[in-house]
């Protein structure tokens, strides 16, 4: 699968804001999405509750209906960025161990764990997800009308025990979406206390995925923002919404001048078409 050098984010103002105050991204659960569909699945009802997306395109020529969706004509912008824009982090033994009362060592080849959320803040905050450490959270949506991909089946037997397949969450969508050619960040993420033995750490986690099969766990998070590293940051481009007012104009502006003055900013192409 090609993975396109640059993405690109619709979004408005005061989201703007956000990131550039705060370098990060916000990632939502599929529950919060426009497509109530993704959060179903033919078998777990509130499942898609922790699964945490940012939705991108690769569609570098602007789109009028994404404009008018996710930012407005008139307030809105749009982000490019590199692709896996992330922070890396190095994590270190004393570092975990001020967030443990567990003896924690360094790996015997000196090399640090490497992880895109900090592990001290999932021992800390009691949650887990995987793609924190294998960095595999970019896909590209596929658009479809097979009822087994938009609804899957997610509980699968195993003998005496079960597993459930979140991985096959939030990677299809309605193919009356097709037109936002949408690529996403994905990260699954449970509830889980890091700050445990080992042993014990196995049987909690069983615990944990049988009260998502019986709908009675809550998701850790309300929302996860992924700080974005230094490289990408300073090589964001913000391009302006159509219609974008003289004084809509001005905030930008003064938003990037304070928090990130190596931004391009661009007019946009439609600017004489709409």
């Amino acid at each position: 699968m090609q993975i396109m050098n640059y993405l690109y984010h619709y979004t408005n103002i005061e989201t703007l804001a956000l990131i550039l105050r705060n370098h990060t991204i916000r990632f939502n659960s599929l529950d919060k999405m426009d497509d109530l569909q993704e959060k179903e699945t033919a078998d777990l009802k509130n499942i898609g509750q922790f699964c945490y997306i940012s939705s991108w395109t690769d569609n570098e020529i602007e789109s009028i209906p994404m404009w008018n969706m996710y930012a407005s004509l008139e307030r809105g912008i749009r982000i490019m960025l590199p692709q896996n824009p992330f922070m890396i982090y190095d994590n270190r033994a004393e570092e975990l161990q001020k967030v443990t009362s567990y003896p924690v060592q360094d790996a015997s080849n000196g090399s640090p764990l490497q992880s895109i959320i900090p592990l001290a803040e999932m021992f800390s905050k009691g949650f887990f997800t995987i793609q924190a450490i294998n960095k595999n959270i970019l896909f590209k949506v596929e658009y479809t009308d097979d009822k087994d991909k938009l609804y899957p089946q997610l509980l699968k037997d195993e003998g005496e025990g079960f597993s459930i397949a979140l991985d096959e969450l939030g990677k299809y969508k309605n193919l009356h979406w097709a037109f936002q050619r949408e690529w996403r960040y994905i990260l699954n993420v449970l509830p889980l206390d890091l700050n445990q033995p080992i042993e014990n750490l196995f049987r909690n986690f069983e615990i944990t995925t049988n009260k998502i099969r019986l709908d009675s766990e809550k998701q850790p998070l309300s929302y996860y923002d992924m700080h974005l590293s230094d490289e990408a940051f300073e090589n964001m481009h913000i391009t302006l919404s159509p219609r974008i007012s003289t004084g809509n104009r001005i905030i930008i502006q003064s938003l990037i001048e304070k928090y990130n003055p190596s931004a391009i900013i661009s007019d946009s192409a439609l600017i004489k078409l709409i």
